[in-house]
């Protein structure tokens, strides 16, 4: 009867871990982002070097949000900031800048690839943990 029961809790516990791991992959890989530039009527595109551009305050966003998905993937980050625009230009790159305890922290960016409509195209971007 006992043997039963610790079996159970054993095998309670080895699930609840693996759940937790996968859930822990997928959130962590969480860094691939899709962003489709699509300026609202009557707005001006942002453009860089005659480019359309993700514009800085999604890719801070998006860094804010997935960045630290979770208490042990990644780092608590605040006061994210991207000193440009991101051009929709496959292999473009960037880099923002975090607080994280004490210090700064770096986020590299990377677009990986571009398709869809040039006036308004789905950008594939990825940044660094």
């Amino acid at each position: 009867m006992q043997r039963g029961y610790v079996v159970g809790c054993v095998c309670g516990v080895a699930v609840v871990a693996a759940v937790c791991g996968l859930l822990t992959w997928v959130l962590g890989a969480k860094n691939v982002q899709y962003t489709t530039i699509a300026p609202l009527p009557g707005e001006r595109s942002v453009k860089v070097d005659g480019h359309p551009a993700v514009e800085d305050f999604v890719v801070e966003a998006r860094i804010k949000g997935w960045y630290h998905p979770l208490p042990w993937v990644g780092r608590d980050i605040r006061d994210v900031s991207c000193p440009a625009h991101l051009p929709a230009v496959a292999g473009a790159t960037g880099t923002c800048t975090a607080r994280s305890g004490g210090g700064q922290v770096s986020i590299p960016v990377r677009v990986i690839k571009v398709e869809g409509d040039p006036a308004k195209p789905r950008v594939t971007w990825k940044f660094e943990r």
